[in-house]
């Protein structure tokens, strides 16, 4: 299964896939274990991304795989004993200004796809928004996608009322996006920029190891 289900995905194969799936639930097949081959799947995809193999439009399509089989995956899930593997919390959304959330919708189902547990708050979010749900989840992690320049004005504003709120220093802010740059990132006070979703998932995977409540290291610097 492991095998077909891979070849499914890195073939762009969105039927075969949800078939594989039905078929091994249908024959008891553990759904835990069963996602846990989708992740290795769309790690698989990712991989081919970042050596160029692979280009957006199949990062996209395969993002699109993996959200249909989590959707039949969903219901077991839910009743499933066993471990669950946990990637950390990230609050995402694309601030206030935007409507935009392709880039945003790809990430996230990325990060979800490698055990993240992530907040979608959406498109257009005002900067209190983004602080009421860190508030709420505790999540250490907070993204912001933008693909219009007026968004990093309330980028900014996200990032002041985090410091009045006292949550700046132990929150890692991470945004991308077709606009911003190393400079939008200094200019706005972010922690790290990047357009590619899956160093998007290497840096907060990166924070998360040096979080005593992911590993023994003390925080990193920032």
């Amino acid at each position: 299964m492991e095998n077909e289900l891979k070849a499914a995905f890195l073939g762009m194969k969105r039927q075969d896939a949800i078939n594989i799936v039905k078929e091994a639930l249908q024959s008891n097949g553990d759904p835990i274990a069963i996602l846990k081959v989708c992740r290795k799947a769309m790690e698989a995809v990712g991989e081919r991304f970042e050596t160029g193999e692979f280009f957006l439009s199949e990062l996209i399509y395969a993002a699109e795989v993996f959200k249909a089989v989590t959707a039949i995956l969903e219901p077991h899930l839910l009743t499933a004993p066993g471990e669950r593997e946990a990637g950390g919390e990230v609050v995402f959304g694309t601030p206030l200004g935007d409507i935009h959330d392709l880039g945003k919708n790809i990430v996230i189902t990325l990060m979800r796809s490698h055990g993240f547990t992530v907040h979608d708050l959406g498109v257009d979010v005002q900067p209190e928004k983004f602080i009421d749900q860190l508030k709420k989840t505790g999540s250490p992690i907070l993204g912001m996608s933008a693909l219009i320049t007026p968004a990093f004005v309330s980028m900014r504003e996200t990032i002041s009322l985090l410091e009045k709120n006292g949550l700046r220093e132990n929150t890692f802010v991470i945004i991308g996006g077709g606009v911003t740059t190393e400079f939008a990132r200094k200019e706005v006070g972010a922690d790290a920029q990047t357009l590619d979703p899956t160093a998007a998932i290497r840096l907060c995977r990166e924070y998360l190891r040096g979080m005593p409540a992911y590993s023994d290291q003390k925080p990193n610097d920032r």
